[in-house]
């Protein structure tokens, strides 16, 4: 039997300095370049964010919205922050967990929302929908904000409630905040 010469293989090439720094300089270019992109491309606002899931955020209030009509308390009802976005449903930051007067604001962190804020989400095309309960039967109703003279104020620590001419002036919900929304007819309107 002849006898086979065994084959040696040439040893691979060495790298050099130039192709080793290849691979960390990618890295940092790729890193810096998201950071980048982070610093010029704004979050979210938070009105438009849906929430993933229900109570599991780490930032929750819950501030209370009093609202008379014509001196009548109505009441928010539960859906409230809850409507169809791109084909889902989306639970928005700002949103009601059951018919009553308080609100939900739930959030990953914390986040400064307004009743300003809140009006962008219930008021849409300048109307709110509200529950009379004062029979004991609960009934929708529907209330064209042009048709009223709108006041608002916010119960104060000095234990009384405090106009606000601007929405703006008013402070940041907080769970301890109580916002008084009173509706006065301007005239005789069907709702």
């Amino acid at each position: 039997m002849p006898s086979r010469k065994p084959r040696w293989t040439k040893p691979g090439k060495r790298m050099s300095k130039k192709q080793l720094l290849i691979p960390p300089i990618i890295i940092g270019a790729s890193t810096l370049f998201g950071f980048i992109v982070m610093q010029i491309t704004p979050p979210p606002k938070v009105l438009d964010v849906c929430l993933k899931a229900h109570d599991v955020d780490t930032f929750n209030i819950y501030p209370r919205v009093h609202i008379f009509i014509d001196s009548v308390q109505k009441y928010l009802p539960s859906d409230v922050g809850k409507n169809i976005k791109d084909g889902k449903q989306c639970l928005h930051v700002i949103h009601t967990d059951e018919i009553g007067d308080t609100l939900h604001v739930e959030y990953i962190r914390p986040v400064r929302v307004t009743m300003d804020d809140f009006l962008k989400l219930y008021s849409l095309n300048n109307t709110i929908t509200v529950i009379e309960n004062s029979t004991g039967m609960i009934n929708k109703e529907i209330h064209n904000l042009t048709n009223y003279d709108v006041t608002y104020s916010y119960f104060s620590e000095g234990d009384q409630f405090i106009n606000v001419s601007n929405l703006t002036q008013m402070p940041p919900f907080s769970s301890t905040m109580l916002v008084k929304m009173d509706m006065h007819s301007r005239g005789n309107f069907s709702q």
